[in-house]
């Protein structure tokens, strides 16, 4: 009696929630759109995504990476909808987030729908059921039923995490509560049922900050150079004043953040009793990036520590097998000769208040784009001993050239032996 109870509850919401699902479907599909990234020259698709209307003006939120494409080269691409009606026009763009991966575009017609999305007062209890709304594959649109699970762990660009299948196509699309009110944005996938929202507080901030006047095109650079510089500034204003504890890792102790702000991850070979040589490893990033354009991503952190020591290694194989191990190291970030400089790096000998030495190598890339940001990728390696030793390694991305150093002295200063 008691299966059949459970049986009989969940065909009971099931059906509620497709029941709900239909009726969202059908009241919202007209303010439901494709959007289209159009490349100029063939006059075909280059890309798709979704969008929702939000007033009776034809403005329409979506994702900043679904007209991306447009935002870096619009000489070479145009913005269009598709309605659930067949019709076709343009979009302009009002303004963009890329921090939160957020846009807003607006109808270039007179034939807007009267039909839009209200945004929630608040975002839903945990558990609750949610609906995610898109077009999937260009298959058109359909409704996702899902689940509202709290805004995502460990993370300084805030998600919801979304227990229900966001798929390619459906990024721009509103995520409504069975009332038909917006609490999110789809914006990525990490597959097995695990998607990610923006959530409402940033839909909110963007659609008050404006009076839905299109930006001019050579205005766009500016704007995502202005949002870069402020984000980067609060992160590491975040993580100057986070609590730093030392960890012990081998013969050492590394500066770990004890906050939520970055995952963290170890390693080691100590159960391999025929390796020549032991390996303890230690690495920290900030999950999310900032989606600049296919190319070009930006706003990680990555630090990573390995401890070395071998006693079946003489002084001088050690020496080239541990100044071997730190050859690989590269930037933690994807970026294109057009997007960034070469590296300039400059290389010196370091010792901090803890007598630890280390040889050091500090790089930095600029943006051709964007003045004053750089990525930034540092190598240590300690000097103190002959059979065992410290790599030391970070790298930064899209940064100023103050934030940088303030934490490379941080980082390198908090280094010490046990």
């Amino acid at each position: 009696m008691r299966y059949l109870f459970f049986a009989l509850a969940l065909y009971s919401v099931m059906g509620f929630a497709q029941q709900t699902a239909q009726n969202l479907f059908s009241h919202y599909q007209s303010a439901l759109y494709q959007i289209r990234i159009i490349e100029l020259g063939s006059g075909n698709k280059s890309s798709i995504g979704s969008g929702f209307q939000i007033n009776d003006s034809g403005v329409l939120v979506t994702n900043y990476h679904v007209v991306s494409e447009y935002v870096y080269f619009p000489e070479k691409y145009r913005i269009e909808y598709l309605a659930a009606d067949g019709t076709v026009g343009e979009l302009s763009l009002v303004n963009i987030d890329v921090v939160n991966d957020l846009a807003l575009v607006q109808v270039q017609s007179d034939n807007k729908s009267t039909d839009f999305f209200s945004l929630s007062a608040q975002l839903p209890e945990q558990g609750s059921s949610i609906y995610s709304l898109g077009n999937p594959h260009d298959l058109g649109m359909i409704v996702v039923p899902g689940t509202f699970n709290g805004i995502k762990k460990n993370s300084f660009y805030q998600r919801i995490h979304f227990t229900g299948s966001i798929n390619p196509g459906m990024s721009g699309g509103p995520v409504v509560n069975p009332e038909g009110e917006v609490v999110g944005v789809n914006v990525a996938t990490a597959g097995n049922q695990i998607g990610f929202l923006v959530p409402l507080t940033k839909i909110r901030a963007l659609i008050s900050m404006n009076d839905f006047t299109p930006i001019s095109a050579n205005e766009y650079k500016r704007v995502i150079a202005t949002q870069l510089m402020d984000n980067q500034q609060r992160l590491f204003e975040r993580l100057e004043h986070e609590e730093w504890k030392l960890n012990e890792l081998g013969g050492a102790k590394i500066p770990t953040l004890t906050g939520p702000l970055l995952s963290c991850w170890g390693d080691s070979n100590s159960a391999d009793q025929e390796a020549l040589y032991l390996s303890v490893e230690n690495r920290c990033s900030l999950d999310e990036e900032i989606f600049l354009h296919g190319g070009l991503r930006t706003g990680g952190i990555e630090i990573e520590f390995e401890w070395l020591e071998s006693d079946e290694f003489g002084a001088h194989r050690f020496y080239d097998f541990f100044s071997g191990s730190i050859s690989g190291a590269s930037a933690g970030n994807h970026a294109g000769k057009n997007d960034v400089s070469n590296y300039q790096c400059k290389q010196d000998i370091v010792a901090n208040n803890h007598d630890v030495k280390t040889k050091s190598i500090l790089c930095l890339r600029a943006y051709k784009e964007f003045p004053h940001l750089y990525d930034v990728l540092y190598i240590g390696a300690t000097l103190n001993h002959e059979s065992q030793g410290l790599i030391s390694h970070f790298t930064l991305a899209g940064v100023s050239q103050g934030s940088a150093m303030r934490f490379t002295k941080q980082f390198v200063g908090a280094i010490a032996w046990q």
